[in-house]
């Protein structure tokens, strides 16, 4: 589980009593007291390795619930399964599960958002019964800041950390993400660059740049489609290419 898991599982977090509300795909959106968000989403995976390090592809379903609690928090639960695609698994049957709450709250034109997750995985699931790893779970943490300009317009600003816990030797990963959200009624895009990086014993880092673009059948059902491209840092040293590329539904009841 990446920081990439982290921002599909918690981008439903929200501008709660604002124009912005109507737009299910806003970075900051979150459901209204009583109400459910649905996302259901399909993607593609390819990493290239330099020095014939080969390939891998992945490809995955995932599919989140977030529930309104009241106008500023939610709690929200996910499952992705990652299919046998290189026929290294045990079968298509791999299941990721994860756990988490937001908090949004709008001051004026300020947005500042903040989330929780617990995500956990079996390797028995991946690699079957003779593996002898036990359960792996990962904690992560997010916090948010945007400025809702008007006419749908919204920058915004994240930085997430997120670590392997009940391991005695473990990474602590974060990432810096800037982008800028636009709705125009029936439509949204999105387009952002992210840093990812961890410092334990060196600095490793990576770039990616992404994009998502969303359009709207009903006023309460959105469907798009979204990347991400890895730009460059210091793995590039081991990595040619990289990059996931998905389709999603998001459906408000």
């Amino acid at each position: 589980m990446n920081y990439k898991s982290l921002l599909l599982a918690g981008a439903a977090v929200m501008i709660s009593g604002s124009a912005m509300a109507a737009d299910l795909t806003n970075p900051f959106y979150q459901p209204g007291e009583g109400q459910i968000l649905s996302t259901t989403s399909f993607e593609t995976s390819r990493t290239e390795k330099k020095h014939n390090g080969g390939a891998w592809d992945g490809n995955s379903l995932t599919q989140e619930i977030e529930y309104g609690i009241n106008n500023n928090w939610s709690i929200n639960g996910s499952i992705t399964n990652d299919f046998d695609t290189e026929g290294v698994y045990n079968n298509s049957h791999n299941f990721e599960y994860s756990l988490g709450a937001s908090y949004v709250n709008q001051i004026d034109n300020v947005i500042l958002s903040a989330g929780v997750e617990y995500a956990t995985l079996n390797p028995k699931d991946y690699w079957g019964h003779h593996t002898p790893e036990r359960w792996e779970k990962e904690l992560s943490a997010e916090l948010g800041l945007g400025y809702d300009m008007g006419n749908g317009l919204t920058p915004y600003a994240k930085y997430g950390i997120s670590s392997a816990i009940d391991t005695a030797d473990r990474d602590l990963d974060q990432a810096v993400m800037a982008g800028i959200h636009k709705f125009g009624g029936n439509y949204a895009f999105d387009i952002a660059a992210r840093y990812d990086f961890t410092t334990d014993g060196k600095n490793t880092n990576q770039w990616w740049g992404l994009a998502s673009a969303d359009y709207y059948l009903k006023d309460n059902i959105a469907m798009g489609v979204y990347g991400e491209y890895f730009l460059g840092g210091s793995e590039s040293n081991y990595i040619d290419e990289d990059y996931t590329a998905g389709v999603q539904a998001k459906v408000l009841f």
